[in-house]
């Protein structure tokens, strides 16, 4: 709901204004909410602009799982990703109408993401670094897939146990990796946008994006391989 916690305002569950519809606009709305799904975020960002709140409640569906998974991973704790992510979202709210349509709004939002979390990590003063392949599980989701169609899966213990072994050996091996190198890496591998998207993110060349991905993944390989795994 949008309102204020002290001073917070929060974007958690957004009501509008509702009216009781009847039988036959509850049917034009069913219509409506699928034409809504097939519009791009470009287009619904347009919509959200001329105070379409339905739109804005799409885009915080699509990016919901995508973005916190980045926030996570880049600030390391659950707390600080949902706070910054808030703080994300009401900037995309504030910022409706100054939204230049000409910009992919994947691109536009993962920077003010990156903003956001590089701001919160100074403020913090702090580092906290979490593996790459950890799980960000959405809330109400079980398993490995839609439904949580792998929750009664009984792993193998011997398989688990290297699982783990390997996710430590990849958390040493983010470990060693300069920030920038780590930023574009996370990044690229977390937001699903394209490189020359990241490189404008973190304003530098695409040939830099380029030199430092290779680098973060040739060292994670070399790593990888001196513990004893074969990436």
């Amino acid at each position: 709901m949008v309102g204020s916690v002290g001073s917070r305002q929060t974007v958690r569950s957004v009501a509008w204004p509702r009216i009781t519809p009847s039988e036959e606009a509850l049917e034009v709305s069913k219509d409506e909410e699928s034409r809504l799904g097939d519009l791009s975020d470009e287009e619904l960002m347009q919509r959200f602009a001329r105070e379409d709140h339905r739109a804005f409640e799409l885009l915080l569906d699509r990016y919901r799982q995508p973005l916190f998974g980045f926030l996570f991973r880049y600030l390391g704790r659950h707390d600080k990703a949902e706070d910054v992510f808030q703080d994300v979202f009401l900037e995309v709210i504030r910022a409706r109408r100054r939204y230049r349509f000409g910009l992919k709004f994947s691109a536009w939002l993962f920077s003010i993401a990156r903003n956001r979390a590089v701001d919160r990590l100074r403020r913090d003063a702090l580092r906290e670094m979490v593996p790459l392949e950890d799980p960000v599980v959405s809330e109400g989701s079980e398993g490995n897939g839609p439904g949580g169609s792998m929750a009664c899966a009984q792993p193998d213990p011997e398989h688990v146990a290297m699982g783990r072994e390997l996710e430590r050996a990849l958390d040493v091996a983010l470990e060693k990796l300069p920030d920038e190198q780590r930023e574009v890496l996370w990044l690229k591998e977390t937001s699903g946008l394209t490189l020359p998207e990241v490189a404008r993110i973190l304003r530098i060349s695409e040939n830099t994006a380029k030199s430092r991905l290779r680098y973060a993944l040739e060292k994670i390989r070399a790593e990888l391989t001196r513990q004893g795994y074969e990436p």
